[in-house]
């Protein structure tokens, strides 16, 4: 399989810790001390016309960019996966508003829910499709936190301290990959892919919930009051005691599968959370600053967008370097909601003509 091209799609301006702490009534040093984010990406429904507020909105925006900068139009295309963990409805499939935005018909469509390891699922579906006959697809990750918070500013400061780190960490934005079974331009050469669960026995660390037309039941609350239970709840404890060893397995055991040595891979795109737990991953991983590829710091956490974000930023340091032709990159995902492994080791390719 090779990625031809690559978008992302961040909505509106980036908001700050300053912009927070004004808004809020926090301490801005207190959002950097504690997610290590400077700046995240929301949805606004009072955005100007044009900017998406919406899942599918910025799956399509990250559609459309990327189908444009591979010159494919919506004939050329046998496919289309969008990975999300907060799809617009629950019907339709958001996968099939954007195929219809993106004029996108007579072909399968598949949407994939998931977190933190959807772009890797998306594009080993994608692997799959091409394997059995499939020239060309496109593969779509894009997530939206607005379900998941709170609508008015005054639930927001009752949050407590872990539910503001909660809103502090996360970002809305959406990436896209334009993959092909063969061919001779310039490219992402995917030479090695892992997914798989390794959950069996341990308890999610990551629990987004669904409710019916009756709402959230009501659970004990502080001060034995009754309160709607948390549509989101993460276990930050156990994503930081297993994400940088579990990330460390798969680097291994990618560049084993390519007979890389991994102090010499060029571009390393690690595990993303937030600032603070992204850098601790890093070390952990034995990971040179110069060799990561990391963004969450500055778009926030987007969920299944960011390896999308990630590899594209690696794709700009790549062609801004005349001399990178067979540059290595390695990519590490670890979903904590019931823990999935997942990773991909590219070779760039430049084209006959390098």
């Amino acid at each position: 399989m090779r990625i031809t091209a690559l978008s992302e799609v961040l909505p509106g301006e980036p908001g700050t810790n300053h912009d927070l702490a004004v808004r809020f009534g926090l301490h801005e040093r207190w959002l950097e001390r504690m997610t290590g984010n400077r700046t995240r990406f929301l949805c606004d429904p009072d955005s100007p016309e044009g900017v998406p507020k919406l899942t599918g909105e910025l799956a399509t925006a990250a559609g459309r960019q990327v189908m444009e900068s591979a010159g494919v139009d919506a004939g050329a295309l046998d496919f289309l996966v969008l990975t999300t963990a907060s799809p617009d409805h629950l019907m339709p499939s958001t996968a099939n508003l954007v195929a219809d935005e993106l004029g996108l018909d007579g072909l399968p469509t598949f949407q994939l829910m998931s977190g933190c390891a959807g772009a890797l699922q998306g594009l080993y579906t994608a692997r799959a499709l091409l394997a059995s006959g499939a020239r060309r697809g496109l593969v779509i990750g894009a997530d939206t936190c607005r379900k998941l918070m709170p609508e008015s500013d005054e639930a927001v400061r009752k949050l407590g301290p872990a539910g503001m780190i909660n809103f502090a960490m996360f970002g809305d934005g959406a990436g896209a990959a334009v993959v092909e079974a063969e061919g001779t331009g310039p490219a992402l050469a995917v030479e090695h892919m892992t997914l798989r669960t390794v959950g069996k026995g341990r308890a999610p660390a990551q629990i987004v919930r669904w409710y019916g037309a009756e709402g959230a039941p009501l659970v004990d609350g502080p001060k034995g009051t009754r309160v709607p239970e948390a549509m989101a709840e993460e276990d930050y404890k156990a994503i930081e005691a297993n994400v940088p060893g579990l990330g460390s397995q798969v680097l291994e055991e990618l560049a084993a599968a390519v007979g890389w040595t991994i102090t010499e891979v060029e571009h390393i795109l690690t595990p993303q959370l937030n600032g603070v737990m992204t850098e601790r991953i890093r070390e952990h991983m034995g990971v040179r600053p110069e060799q990561a590829v990391s963004c969450v710091a500055d778009t926030g956490n987007n969920g299944n967008a960011l390896p999308f974000i990630q590899l594209n930023r690696a794709l700009r340091r790549i062609a801004g370097n005349p001399s990178s032709h067979g540059d290595r990159v390695l990519l590490t995902a670890i979903e904590s909601s019931k823990w999935v492994v997942s990773g991909m080791a590219l070779r760039w390719d430049g084209g006959e003509d390098r």
